[in-house]
């Protein structure tokens, strides 16, 4: 099958990509970037010249075992809130891997997969936004696969700015010195991870680690999850309230930080789980997989049998 050849020579790509960018000193690097323009053909990146570089870059952790449906909403409605004046062109969106896990630690074998599932979303996406009547090439960004070795967003985002002043940037600073702000899409859930103290043992008070973050002007959009678990709507932004409202202040956070954090109203699209599309492709209900993830992903969980062994995902990682 040409689709199972394809991928397979793109995960052996990216398996290499990755083992030259961990035999390196770097902390960020860019392995493949997927045009609008040739949505279906990943292609080795290039940098960006500086007069190109990115003024607003959308960041998504790519963690995810796999990418499901929730993910492409949350990155397509930012995507169509991007036209906004608060979010100065050019765009760029980068699906960002981390190669350390702040809550646990995963296993090597895992990453060629995962990268390969990173780059099948991003062709997703890119060619869902080209068949939208409302989309365009000019207003439909790159998207880039890099990876990372910063286990935090507040240390993924300074390895990103840090990469920004290296001769080979890919991410270059702009002709007036400017590099991209930042904005990590993200789910209630892992926003009460960012602001969670215990993250941030070696600082005192500990949620003073995020004071650069927020003072280089990066941001969060945060949607909200309506799920048991994490309360009702109304709980979430009552808790997400509680940074401008100066409850946690004792803690290090500040009050004017809450104005680089966007709450994004929940959809019915929000509670689908990286665990329900790997319990049902353990089962082979492949009917219920193509529901929950995008067609692309869809097909390579099955073809390449990612999780046969188990519902965790250990073939995996």
């Amino acid at each position: 099958m040409a689709f199972q050849r394809t991928h397979k020579a793109l995960a052996t790509n990216l398996d290499k990509a990755l083992q030259k960018f961990q035999s390196s000193s770097s902390k960020f690097r860019v392995l493949q970037t997927i045009n609008p323009l040739d949505p279906t053909n990943p292609q080795p990146p290039a940098p960006v010249t500086p007069s190109d570089s990115p003024r607003t870059l959308f960041i998504l952790d790519s963690s995810f075992n796999p990418p499901s449906i929730a993910h492409k909403t949350l990155v397509e409605c930012a995507l169509r809130s991007s036209n906004s004046s608060k979010f100065p062109t050019p765009h760029r969106l980068l699906l960002l891997f981390s190669t350390q896990n702040a809550d646990k630690a995963p296993s090597a074998a895992s990453f060629d997969q995962r990268l390969t599932l990173m780059t099948i979303f991003a062709s997703d996406i890119l060619s869902n936004l080209l068949s939208s009547t409302t989309s365009t090439d000019s207003s439909i960004p790159s998207i880039d696969i890099g990876v990372t070795t910063a286990p935090y967003y507040t240390d993924k985002s300074a390895a990103i700015d840090a990469d920004s002043s290296s001769p080979n940037a890919y991410y270059p600073r702009r002709p007036d010195g400017e590099t991209a702000k930042h904005i990590h899409l993200i789910g209630f859930d892992t926003a009460t991870r960012f602001f969670a103290p215990k993250y941030y043992p070696s600082f005192s008070p500990p949620l003073s680690a995020l004071q650069p973050y927020f003072t280089a002007g990066h941001s969060l959009r945060v949607t909200l999850r309506p799920v048991p678990q994490f309360g009702s709507v109304a709980d979430q932004r009552a808790w997400l309230a509680r940074l401008g409202d100066g409850e946690l202040e004792a803690e290090g956070g500040k009050r004017e930080w809450a104005k680089q954090v966007e709450v994004v109203q929940a959809n019915e699209r929000a509670e689908v789980s990286s665990t329900k599309i790997r319990k049902a492709a353990k089962a082979g209900e492949w009917e219920v997989v193509k529901g929950l993830c995008t067609e692309g992903v869809a097909r390579w969980v099955e073809s390449a049998g990612l999780y046969d062994e188990d519902a965790r995902g250990s073939k995996m990682g």
